[in-house]
Formats: C-alpha cells, structure tokens, sequence
C-alpha cells in the first residue's frame, strides 16, 4: 500500500476529534491536522497520536484551508476527513485495497449524514476524498467550496461513504446555517451578483423538492422535512441578506471586513 497522509482541521472539536482519529489511525503513515487555535482539549487529543503534527492555522475559507493541508503533506496520496467524520472499517478496507494498485488519481465518495439522531437517506454530493495531492483543486468559496479533479488527471468512486455526524443540536444547525447564509451572500456580491426574486426563490423551491424527494429525505421523517425545508429557504436568506450588504456598501467603504468580523 502506498503511503498515505491524511489531511484534518480542528477547531474546538473535543467531542468528534477521538473518533475520526481512531478511525484512520491504521490507515495513516502521517496525519496532518490543522488547528485554528482551538481551546477545548482538542490539540491534547491529538498530541496522543504519534502520526499526528499539527499546524496553527489561521482559518481564511475552507478553500485555502484544503489547499494548505495537502502542501503540508509529505506523501503523494493524501486522505481528507473532516473532524466530525469517520472512517468505518469497510471504507478502510476498499482505501488499502485501492492504494495497493490504484488505477485512477483521484477518488470520490458519498457523505452519509447522521442528524439530530438518525441517519438520514440524504446524502452529499460525492466529492474527492482520497487521491493524488497534485490532482486536486479547489474554488475560493468562503463556503460550499467546490473539489474538482485537475484537468489530465483520471478519477472514480468508491463504493462505501464516510460517515458524517453532523448535528445532534437543533441550534448548533441553526448557528451554522446563518453563518453559511452569510458567507454566500458575500460570495455572490464579490461575483457581481445582483438580488433577484426569481433567481433565489425558484432556486430554494426546487432545492427543497430535490432534497426532499429525489435525495429521499420525505423517508426521515421530521428530521427529513425539517432539513429539507432549510435547505430550501437558505436561497431567499441569500438573497435577502445580499441586499443588506448593498445597503451597508452605500454608508461602510470598509462594508467586506464589517461584514466577516460581524457575520461570520
């Protein structure tokens, strides 16, 4: 098997640190962790692991956070997994028997969710988690940053999920959504967009039908409807917000810094 490093960033992640560790403890020749100063006992977790080093890193966008972790890599194949994420034994195995002969540079896998206390049948879009570090790039999105496989470079899919457990707490979610809401709106400002009622509602109509029917979600039960809904009514929160920012443009020159210190 090929030597691996597996790429993680902490910030105040006591409660889910252990767990991922553990989960990618046997599979790591080097885990890189990025931790942007947290203050839970995180960093004495990791201090366990003797694999472990960890950088201080000041958070500017999970964009250059995925960037930074994988040229602090030393080895070729790289392993990105979130600090509330696990790896479970079946993924460990289709890993190690992929890095035994790989045929492609990169690989994707699904993200099966666990929320406010089941695992839910909605999952996200899967992105490349394992691959050559040279093979991936990534958009300067705050948040939502999209993976994508360089141009020249092959990929494919595994076939189990990393699981996620994403929110036990309902106000955790909440917390997290306003944060992302906020961040979006940014992003589509500094693109140039424009607030548009047709635009941001008709996109949040069809984001709450797509999650709630075709990614299954109406099988989640509250939960499902609950997340569903949220997903739909994030877009006019966007929209919404991006006209707060223009109003703060007309009377702040310093409206962007204003704005991230405040927001997110």
């Amino acid at each position: 098997m090929r030597s691996l490093s597996v790429c993680i960033a902490t910030y105040n992640n006591s409660d889910t640190i252990k767990r991922a560790l553990d989960s990618i403890n046997s599979l790591a020749d080097e885990i890189v962790v990025l931790d942007s100063q947290s203050t839970d006992g995180t960093r004495e977790i990791v201090n366990e692991y003797h694999e472990a080093v960890i950088y201080d890193y000041e958070f500017k966008g999970f964009a250059d956070m995925f960037r930074t972790a994988a040229e602090k890599a030393s080895n070729e194949w790289v392993l990105f997994v979130d600090a509330d994420e696990e790896v479970k034994e079946a993924l460990a195995h289709e890993i190690r028997v992929t890095l035994d002969e790989p045929s492609d540079d990169a690989y994707r896998a699904e993200k099966q969710n666990r929320m406010w206390g089941q695992w839910m049948h909605a999952t996200h879009k899967p992105r490349p988690i394992l691959a050559r570090k040279q093979a991936l790039s990534w958009d300067d999105s705050l948040v939502g940053e999209e993976w994508k496989v360089r141009d020249g470079f092959t990929s494919d899919e595994l076939r189990n999920p990393i699981h996620h457990y994403a929110y036990d707490d309902i106000d955790e979610y909440l917390e997290k959504w306003t944060r992302y809401t906020a961040a979006d709106a940014l992003d589509e400002c500094k693109a140039g967009y424009t607030p548009s009622i047709p635009k941001y509602y008709i996109k949040g109509i069809a984001a709450f039908w797509y999650r709630y029917i075709y990614e299954k979600a109406i099988l989640d039960g509250w939960q499902g409807l609950f997340f569903a809904t949220m997903s739909g009514v994030f877009y006019p929160v966007v929209d919404a917000k991006i006209r707060h920012i223009q109003t703060i443009q007309k009377q702040n020159e310093d409206w962007e810094e204003w704005w991230i210190d405040t927001k997110l």
